[in-house]
């Protein structure tokens, strides 16, 4: 008798896998997008700080490729599954002392992740997650008494999230355009050591938070 279970449950799951599998469809996703937003700088209270710091509205851009395979798991409804490389310009503000002390960071970033992506009739939803590389660090620090300064800061990497929404129009058999909007975080801004000139101390964290709108070009399968 347990072995006639087993044997009809064996059955039955070789059944489901192969109906399963039969039924999924899909193909190679290229998507190339240009996202234009703002970043809002966010003080992280891990240490004690005076100055009172407040975070201050920035300005981001940049173009995104996204490359990877759409699964299609039932009739307009996929996954996709794609790698992220980007370029991004970010800024990134913030002031103490009644504004009367401000930082301004301007990184150009390479960022690299991964982007699990729902799909369901024209819309998409995904999850972009990686980390970014600072290629050309700039900082300028001002104070009322002497004004602007530039100062140099590292390149370290840092960890980014952004979940993302897109509606596609479709222009042909495997193109669409893309419009979408997104919001995320950039954790990892910090200072490496205490400094009495430029009103920091080591450890003194920082972040942004990413909202905007994003253009796009997508070649792939419908759904």
């Amino acid at each position: 008798m347990i072995k006639k279970r087993i044997f009809i449950l064996i059955i039955l799951l070789i059944t489901i896998c192969k109906t399963t599998f039969t039924e999924v469809k899909g193909g190679f996703e290229a998507i190339v997008n240009v996202p234009i937003g703002m970043g809002i700088t966010i003080i992280h209270k891990n240490i004690e700080l005076k100055g009172n710091p407040k975070g201050n509205v920035n300005f981001q851009g940049g173009i995104e490729a996204n490359l990877g395979y759409m699964f299609q798991i039932k009739e307009r409804m996929g996954i996709s599954l794609l790698a992220v490389i980007g370029y991004s310009y970010t800024e990134t503000k913030y002031s103490k002392f009644n504004n009367t002390v401000r930082y301004k960071f301007i990184d150009n970033d390479f960022y690299f992740g991964i982007m699990p992506k729902f799909n369901f009739y024209s819309c998409s939803i995904g999850l972009n997650i990686g980390y970014k590389i600072t290629l050309t660090p700039n900082s300028i620090y001002y104070t009322a008494e002497i004004g602007n300064i530039e100062i140099k800061h590292d390149t370290y990497a840092r960890l980014y999230i952004r979940g993302t929404f897109d509606y596609s129009f479709v222009v042909g058999i495997d193109s669409a355009i893309n419009l979408g909007f997104y919001i995320g975080y950039d954790f990892g801004n910090y200072w490496a050591q205490t400094s009495e000139y430029l009103n920091v101390v080591k450890d003194e964290t920082f972040g942004n938070i990413d909202i905007g709108l994003q253009l796009g070009y997508r070649y792939g399968p419908k759904f």
